[in-house]
Parts: structure tokens; sequence; C-alpha cells
């Protein structure tokens, strides 16, 4: 008698897994994997890696079950164009790492979702516009900052070492002017405290805790003694403590607040929350506006930063590039004059170089995630709710198809015949694209402009005496392209 029951729970548990690790059908040929496993991350390699590994072996959209989660992934132009301009694919998943930074309440510009989303959203662009993102007003507090920095990199010339830690100081600097109207020395503790606050949320929502994202069910049964070692408990540490600090700066700015004399962001949002008070729909909050804060400086200021690390490396490797755009600057630009957004248009080379380091090193190469709120298709599959769709951003720009030397360091990719700089191509999506692009777009590209054609007007970067500059990824930023703290030489011109 219990060999048959034995055989016979044998053939249910078989039935359960067979019904619960069917692979529905429509999806995209790809890697389906065991039940609740499904198919687990190689050792030693990358998830950039290995999505290549297998756009070469299923096309470029395939299935990829990482854990408990479908994956989708889009690895050319077309498929993520059209997934992002789809309003069933515009939503962010359940992800704990991106629900732990908004406090587990679906707030901010990167993770909320629906209207809370839309409203977010529009209020940070319209605000960034008025507080002179692309305009003279902000140009002027960005030159005192180049100034600065100009300043600063000249205590460090001649002798082999890192990029110096003002450059991390000037994108703060820019971000806290626009939010909360102060700014830092650069040797003040409390920018290098936050900066490092920012860093540790960056490495520390990445790693073993994303376990946690793709095995949501871990959440609830996951004992102290593994999320501790997941490093989930100082993941949530230091989210807590980068809120900590953005409601005490909130607080410090309703207690100062003057309706008639707005100062930043910060203002502008009280302001409008408080004429928004008896409105039953409003989507305005201090948490949300908390969440705001952290989102900008999180996504701004690290990306920002690392993406001028690149370009200052690649300069230094590529001396013929770096001495083309000085060229073009002092033929454009008074030399004791810095440059400003009315030289733009006359230094398209420059231009061509920032965008191209975009390219070439995919700082997000992954993306972020969206997801499905319903049944849809695309690509000629189908894609059940709950999907969640990943842009191979930088598959997209090593596509052969748009790119002459995709898998060179080349800057004429964004100069037409006439040599002017073309700045929207296809398949270029360092900021994304459709609904969800970054709104911080136009500050970014404005500020690293800003920042390095005066570093360049001043400077040459090269690589020290008798070593060879090897360009590799921070291997600790396991879903970023971050540089590797490598050493250079600055010299005066």
């Amino acid at each position: 008698m219990l060999v048959v029951e034995f055989i016979l729970l044998v053939v249910f548990l078989g039935l359960l897994v067979m019904v619960f690790n069917k692979k529905p059908k429509g999806l995209p040929p790809g890697e389906w994997g065991w039940p609740i496993l499904g198919v687990l991350m190689p050792s030693g390699v990358s998830m950039e890696d290995h999505a290549k590994s297998l756009q070469k072996k299923y096309g470029d959209i395939f299935t990829w079950r990482l854990g408990s989660r479908t994956m989708v992934f889009l690895n050319n132009f077309t498929l993520i164009k059209s997934a992002f301009s789809n309003p069933v694919l515009q939503d962010r998943p359940d992800f704990y790492t991106l629900d732990a930074f908004s406090n587990f309440k679906k707030q901010g510009l990167v993770n909320s979702n629906g209207i809370v989303w839309h409203n977010s959203r529009r209020f940070a662009l319209r605000q960034l516009r008025e507080l002179g993102v692309g305009k003279s007003s902000l140009m002027d507090s960005m030159q005192y900052e180049a100034a600065i920095l100009v300043k600063d990199f000249q205590e460090h010339v001649d002798t082999p070492q890192p990029i110096p830690w003002s450059l991390n100081v000037a994108i703060l600097n820019v971000i806290w002017q626009l939010t909360a109207d102060v700014r830092f020395q650069v040797d003040d503790p409390k920018v290098n405290e936050f900066n490092a606050l920012i860093t540790r949320s960056f490495l520390q929502s990445q790693g073993a805790n994303l376990v946690f994202d793709m095995y949501p069910w871990l959440e609830y049964v996951a004992p102290k003694f593994i999320r501790k070692r997941l490093g989930i408990e100082d993941m949530l540490n230091t989210f807590g403590d980068i809120q900590k600090y953005m409601m005490s700066v909130i607080a410090e700015h309703e207690a100062t607040l003057d309706p008639n004399n707005l100062r930043d962001y910060i203002d502008r949002y009280l302001v409008e929350m408080a004429g928004q008070r008896d409105d039953p729909n409003s989507t305005m909050s201090y948490e949300g506006l908390c969440v705001q804060m952290a989102d900008i400086f999180t996504a701004g200021s690290e990306s920002s930063t690392q993406t001028l690390r690149w370009v200052i490396l690649h300069l230094a490797k590529y001396p013929e590039v770096q001495a083309r755009c000085q060229r073009e600057i002092d033929a454009a630009v008074p030399r004791d004059t810095l440059p400003g957004l009315e030289h733009k248009a006359n230094l398209p080379y420059l231009d061509a170089v920032l965008l191209e380091v975009h390219r070439f090193v995919s700082l997000a190469p992954l993306g972020l995630v969206h997801s499905a709120t319903e049944d849809t298709e695309l690509g000629g599959y189908k894609i059940p709710k709950n999907t969640i769709l990943v842009p191979n951003l930088g598959m997209c720009h090593q596509d052969p198809h748009y790119w002459s030397h995709p898998d060179q360091f080349y800057p004429d990719h964004f100069l037409d015949k006439e040599g002017k700089c073309q700045a929207r191509k296809e398949s270029y999506l360092p900021f994304s694209i459709g609904r969800r692009v970054c709104p911080g777009e136009g500050l970014a590209r404005m500020e690293q402009y800003i920042f390095m054609s005066a570093l360049l007007q001043n400077f040459t970067f090269s690589v020290p005496d008798g070593k060879e500059l090897v360009l590799e990824k921070d291997p600790d930023a396991i879903l970023f392209n971050f540089p590797k703290d490598l050493e250079i030489v600055i010299r005066k011109r």
C-alpha cells in the first residue's frame, strides 16, 4: 500500500511541476529552466554578456526565465521603440530593490506607476525647464562650478593619479543648487559623506541582493541571517539614511519657505503641494518629494560623473581625438573665456565625442526594466501580463545596421557630411526612449558639455609614461559599466 501511495505522490508532484513549469504558448524562444529556480545566472559571467550569448542563439527577442520571473529581452532598436510606445508596457515591475528605494510605496520619478508617475514626471520636467535647464541662467552657475573645477585640477598636474574628486563635487553642486539652493566646497566633509552614500546605494542595490528581485517570495520566508548575508539589511539602511537626509533638507526648506520668493525645486514642490491640500486626487506628498530628490541625485549625479570619467579616460587613450577637440575649442572660444552654450554650435566634434562615449560604453547596458500590465503582443510573439521587458541598450549601441564601426571608439558616427553633429540617431538610447525617457537628459548633456569643454580648454590628459591605458569596467558595478579607478596625468595647456 505504501508503494502505491508513494507512486501516486510522485505522479501528483510530477503533474504539479508540469502545470506550474509549463511555458506559456506564444512566448519568444529562450531559456525556461527548472520550476521555481528558472535558469540561474552562469558563474563569473555578467548579465550583459550572457544576454549577448543568448541573443546569438535565439535572436533579437528571447525569453529568459530568471528565477521566478519571466523576462523578455529586446535586442534591437525597432523592438525597444515598439515596446516602449505601447501603453500597456510602461510600468515598473515589483522589484524588491526598486521598491525599497521608494520605501515600498511606488513614489518618485523612477519607480512609480500610473497617475503618480505621470504627475511626478510632469512636475519635474516643468520645474527643470523653469529652473534653467538649457538656458543661460543655469549655464552661469555651471560655468562658476567649471571655473572652480579648473582651479582644482591645476593642483593635480604632472603627477600620475586618479581623476580628481572635484569632478564629483562639480556635478553634485549643480544638482544641489537646482534642488535645494546650496553648494559645497571641494573639501567639505558633508559632500564627501553624501557622495559616499549615493555611491553605496548604487553598489548595494546590485549583486547578491538581486536574488530578492528574481525570487520575490524570498522576501516573506528568508530568515534574518540570510537577508544579512545577501546584503539586504545594509541596502535598506543606506536607503533609509538617504531618505532621512532628504527629509531633513525638506524640513529646513519648509521652515524658511517664502511663497513669494521660490528658491529651488523643493520650494516649488512645497508650494504646489500646499495648493492641492484640499484636492482628494492630489498625488503630492512629503514622501513623494523625498523620493524624487533621491531619484534626481542617484540617477543624475552618479551617471554624469561616471560618464565624464569615461570621457577623460578615452581622451587620454586617444590623443588624436583629444587634440582635435582642443583645436576646435581654440578656434571657437577666446582663451580668456570659458566655453558656453553660445559656442556649442561651433564645437560639433566635441559634442560628437560626448555622444560617442555614451554609445561606446553603454553606462546602463540593460536599461531600466518595464513590465506588462496586461496581455499584449510584440514582434509577433505573445507577452503575457506581468512579463518583464529588458531593453538591451548595449546591443543597440553595437548594431552594425546603424553604426559603421560598432566596436570602435569613433566620434564621426555623429557627424554628417558637412561636419555638423547629429545628436538624434536611431539605435542611440543612452537615456532610453518613449514615455519613460530620462527626464534629466537635458541637464546631463548640458553639464557634461560645460565641464568637459572647460577642462579641455585648460588641460591635456595623457597616459603615465611607460604605461598602457587599458579601459576596463569596475567589477563591483554589476549592472552598470562604470570605469575602473585608473591613473592619468593632467598637464596644463
